[in-house]
């Protein structure tokens, strides 16, 4: 057994305790509101605030009813982006407010 053998299953094991704690959707939850401007670009991050999440699904204040619209339209996207973004699929909804 090598050395990157052992950094491999240490990480794994890591991973599972995130998992058993209950720790690892607060993280990626965490991730996904610390991305958000990456994935949206700054014009929408600007003019949005106040994300947060109950359950799987993101909240999203919008501060113009014209954005909020366009953000609806753009919805099924912006969720393909945070998942890439996280490698994760967890995200069932955003409603945006």
């Amino acid at each position: 057994m090598n050395e990157d053998d052992n950094i491999r299953k240490l990480s794994d094991v890591f991973k599972d305790l995130l998992k058993q704690e209950g720790l690892e959707d607060k993280i990626i939850k965490a991730k996904v509101i610390s991305m958000w401007k990456d994935v949206v670009g700054p014009h929408i991050a600007r003019n949005t605030s106040r994300l947060k999440f109950q359950d799987n699904k993101l909240i999203v204040h919008v501060h113009s009813d014209a954005l909020r619209n366009e953000l609806m339209f753009m919805k099924h996207q912006i969720i393909q982006n945070l998942h890439q973004t996280v490698q994760k699929e967890f995200i069932e909804d955003i409603l945006f407010y």
